[in-house]
């Protein structure tokens, strides 16, 4: 048995013996809370919404259902996932609130189709711009390697409908693995979210 111990430690890799990264975890209250009493500045919104966006496989759609589960004290699986097929879930832009028992709280989650390489493949880059930007339609279903037509998108966006934060999701175990075309996408709609940014900042 002693033997069996001493093996084991042996075996262990050197970097698991102290964390990653420092968490401080007596403050996770005090953030929850925070959260819960966020007011926004701005009678005409609701809801600050905040887009994820990465590669497939990344854990869009699971960070979703952690934030929720969170706030309701339970395991939700609201956002469908699945870390097997290889290929995005998620196939509609949707709107993901996030409840506090019968309340909803001041922000909202939009899911994407994830990034893949090759032009034909996953989400359009300029459909992504465009959800920055308020104009896709709720509900719409994306197609791999399309931009969304004129129709799918609004004429003339609310302020609920516009991006406030943008979120990259990436999972640690890959992104050393991460084609450069992903990459490449990632900086084109970085660049789109910048430019907005700058737009905003001149209008309020």
């Amino acid at each position: 048995m002693g033997a069996s111990e001493s093996k084991g430690k042996l075996n262990q890799p050197s970097e698991f013996d102290e964390p990653w990264r420092e968490m401080p975890w007596e403050e996770k209250e005090l953030l929850e809370k925070n959260l819960r009493e966020l007011k926004l500045s701005d009678p005409k919104v609701k809801y600050v919404r905040i887009l994820l966006t990465g590669q497939i496989g990344a854990g869009k759609s699971s960070f979703i259902n952690s934030v929720n589960s969170t706030f309701q004290g339970r395991i939700t699986t609201e956002a469908l996932a699945d870390t097997v097929s290889g290929t995005s879930f998620t196939k509609t832009y949707r709107t993901y609130y996030i409840r506090d028992g019968e309340s909803v709280l001041p922000f909202v989650f939009s899911d994407i189709m994830g990034l893949e390489s090759g032009e034909s493949l996953g989400a359009h880059q300029e459909d992504i711009a465009k959800c920055l930007e308020g104009l896709l339609k709720e509900g719409y279903n994306f197609s791999p390697g399309v931009s969304a037509k004129k129709e799918d998108c609004r004429g003339k966006p609310s302020a609920e409908d516009l991006t406030y934060c943008l979120v990259y999701v990436v999972a640690a175990k890959t992104v050393s693995m991460m084609h450069d075309d992903v990459f490449r996408k990632m900086r084109y709609i970085r660049q789109k979210a910048s430019e907005l940014g700058e737009q905003n900042s001149n209008t309020f």
